[in-house]
């Protein structure tokens, strides 16, 4: 299991000498580059990011939890971080990871990324050869690593993801038009305010299922929201997951689409590097139309077997051919891959519109009882 090795050196300040600090990969391989912040090390999954914008979005959003970052865009340390932006309340990256040099203060409140940064200790490598790093990743597929203030930490035995229970239930919007209830999994903030954009009434509640509680909210429609980690960690809940879906009108969004196909019986692979931009191109089975999309995984349904599963892809990825969405033939369940949680063009209205049209025609009757 891995130990924290880090050596004791006092914290750089502007104007100090810097320090140099290293990514260990799975493999073995180490690269250096310029330590930034708090000396501790951090274990996590290796990705990159090939957004050129809403660094913010990303680098808050709950489906990064703990990954390491390498950043494919070369200024994106300079970026305005802006707290109306975020998609939760703190960054969910373990670390950061840049071919560009730490800036000086850009923001609007006069705090740099390395500033904000380094208040929530998450540490920054900057002077990469990012390169170098996405063609190991591309070559060899996301992997666990160590971002390390030395060159002394320990292999990554034992490293997993950690499920995340997400406890609770909270009544994010009190009143409206209709029920929703989002199963939480990592929500973003940016779905709260799209749902609540059509006046309806939204809780949100853990995604260790409560039937009785579920059953007490009535709820019109569910949400299973994006999110962290390896589906099939959620197995046990999958029968409490296919019973609510095969009850209420239902939408799935990043990793709630992945746990809803499990659920109906679908497979899910790890993919070699995901789908991490905002920016991700694909087509609509039935129109041939296609969109852009925001995407944030490294996980995919296998097409494999899914019209016995009652499933039938209803969104293909442009690109490389795999599933970006779902519909079930007898349920009102969709699901999707990417997230269309910013109501801000064609795509995500069409999918949040077809979803409340569904809620509306439900009249508040059961499917399945």
């Amino acid at each position: 299991m891995y130990k924290n090795t880090a050596f004791k050196i006092k914290m750089r300040k502007r104007g100090e000498e810097e320090m140099e600090g290293s990514l260990i990969l799975a493999n073995g391989e180490i690269f250096t580059g310029k330590w930034h912040g708090r000396q501790k090390d951090h274990i996590g999954e290796l990705i990159f990011f090939t957004g050129m914008g809403r660094f913010q979005e990303f680098i808050t959003d709950p489906a990064n939890q703990g990954k390491i970052v390498i950043a494919t865009f070369p200024g994106i340390l300079n970026s305005d971080l802006d707290h109306s932006k975020s998609e939760s309340d703190k960054i969910q990256i373990g670390g950061l990871i840049s071919q560009q040099d730490v800036s000086l203060p850009m923001n609007s409140n006069g705090k740099s990324v390395l500033d904000i940064f380094s208040a929530q200790n998450i540490p920054i490598l900057s002077g990469m050869d990012t390169r170098a790093l996405i063609k190991r990743v591309k070559t060899d597929g996301e992997m666990p690593a160590v971002i390390s203030s030395g060159h002394k930490a320990n292999r990554l035995d034992g490293h997993t993801e950690a499920v995340v229970a997400m406890s609770g239930t909270e009544y994010v919007v009190q009143n409206g038009n209709k029920h929703i209830v989002i199963i939480n999994f990592g929500y973003k903030k940016s779905l709260i305010q799209a749902v609540s954009k059509f006046g309806n009434k939204v809780t949100v509640v853990s995604n260790h299922i409560d039937m009785n509680l579920m059953n007490s909210l009535q709820p019109d429609g569910l949400i299973f929201s994006g999110g962290a980690g390896d589906p099939m960690q959620w197995h046990k809940f999958f029968p409490q997951y296919k019973q609510l879906a095969m009850k209420y009108p239902t939408i799935g969004l990043g990793l709630g689409h992945q746990i809803l196909a499990l659920s109906f019986g679908a497979t899910v692979e790890k993919m070699p590097t995901g789908h991490r931009n905002f920016k991700e191109a694909v087509i609509h089975t039935e129109s041939k139309k296609v969109f852009m999309s925001s995407q944030n995984h490294g996980y995919a349904v296998n097409e494999k077997d899914l019209i016995k599963r009652g499933l039938r892809v209803s969104f293909k990825n442009v690109h490389d051919g795999t599933v970006e969405g779902l519909e079930h033939e007898q349920y009102p369940l969709a699901t999707y891959q990417f997230h269309p949680e910013q109501i801000n063009n064609p795509l995500n209205e069409l999918i949040f519109n077809n979803f409340f049209q569904t809620v509306n025609e439900s009249k508040g009757a059961r499917i399945y009882a």
